[in-house]
């Protein structure tokens, strides 16, 4: 078994080694080729520095890299095959690389050189650990399908310190204190409502086909089939039922709202540190929709509205789901200008 610390070497080799490949990149022809080298490079460095990569990911990381090599090489060899051919030199051997068994054995050839060609000991210096950390980094394999590639110009949102998700996550917190009485009457008062019209429903095609009385529908009753004649009849714990959708609605609703809005507050609050104003301004609740805004003002005078939604869609399959959009609103920065058409990225990168 390895050790923590040759485990912990061996990222270092492996991150150091994409690193110094890099250097080959203005040896290799056509900027589509050298691009596609320099992103994998980085994407492998990444991977190295978190000791873990997708196995398809790694696959297709694999061959730019190698690509990226060969033609480099080609351009180091053009320079240096006709110096060969005076020294009477073999090069039937040192055409091309195509792999990274390739690069040991080309290195060994050149090393072994008298005399040596400094060019080629240069270019091979900033190659020749690559098959070492292609090894490493077979070790940080993980099966699975990975996660989708983000388009180009596409942004990324990274991850806030964990302060900053806390003190966010508090904010959102006293936020769904505030309303949650009221949201759990709502939510009750118009589930018993629908419950209530239709529990003594025995003919399916005679249920509402709104989206909230399909889903208590589908919570309450059992369809069946008697005398070739379908019948919908209500299931003998309903009320128990019922109150338990009431508390998943309700808790499903608080949770989402507070961990998709902590997410989006955190890495505002990471740049600007704590608010030195916060204000809960507003809660309108109406069948289960809430709709929630809050101020922020900071030190520098910065200040800005979060307005929190919950709303309920619909799936093609018939499937209620919520989502949480957000709008950040009279957005102030600390020169006393307005922000024009914020958004969570632009509120990240700029506020």
């Amino acid at each position: 078994m390895k050790t923590f610390c040759t485990y912990l070497d061996e990222s270092n080799q492996a991150v150091s080694a994409f690193r110094n490949a890099r250097k080959i990149a203005d040896d290799i022809p056509g900027a589509k080729y050298k691009e596609r080298y320099l992103a994998s490079l980085d994407a492998l460095e990444a991977a190295a520095q978190s000791k873990e990569i997708y196995t398809a990911r790694f696959n297709d990381f694999k061959g730019p890299l190698m690509s990226g090599i060969e033609y480099g090489y080609r351009t180091m060899f053009d320079k240096i095959k006709d110096d060969l051919v005076k020294q009477a030199i073999p090069t039937m051997d040192l055409w091309s690389i195509t792999s990274t068994a390739d690069i040991n054995k080309l290195n060994k050839i050149y090393l072994k050189m008298n005399p040596r060609n400094k060019t080629a000991i240069d270019f091979m210096e900033k190659i020749k650990d690559i098959p070492d950390a292609m090894k490493v980094m077979k070790g940080y394999l993980k099966s699975g399908r990975p996660p989708a590639v983000p388009k180009p110009g596409q942004f990324i949102k990274p991850l806030a310190t964990m302060a900053a998700s806390k003190l966010a996550m508090q904010f959102m917190k006293d936020a769904t204190n505030s309303f949650e009485k009221e949201l759990r009457k709502n939510v009750t008062d118009r589930t018993n409502k629908i419950y209530d019209k239709i529990k003594n429903i025995t003919n399916p095609s005679d249920l509402p086909k709104d989206d909230g009385s399909k889903s208590i529908a589908t919570t309450i009753f059992i369809l069946r089939n008697k005398a070739g004649v379908r019948l919908i009849e209500l299931k003998s714990d309903s009320d128990k039922l019922i109150q338990r959708l009431i508390d998943d609605t309700v808790n499903g609703i608080i949770d989402g709202f507070v961990a998709k809005n902590t997410s989006k507050l955190a890495l505002i609050l990471q740049k600007k540190n704590t608010p030195k104003k916060h204000k809960i301004l507003d809660t309108s609740i109406n069948n289960g929709l809430v709709e929630n805004s809050m101020s922020f003002e900071f030190e520098d005078s910065s200040s800005f509205v979060l307005v929190s939604t919950v709303i309920f869609k619909q799936s093609k399959n018939g499937k209620l789901f919520l989502q949480y959009p957000t709008r950040f609103m009279n957005v102030k920065m600390s020169d006393g200008s307005r922000m024009s058409g914020p958004s969570e990225e632009k509120m990240i990168k700029e506020f």
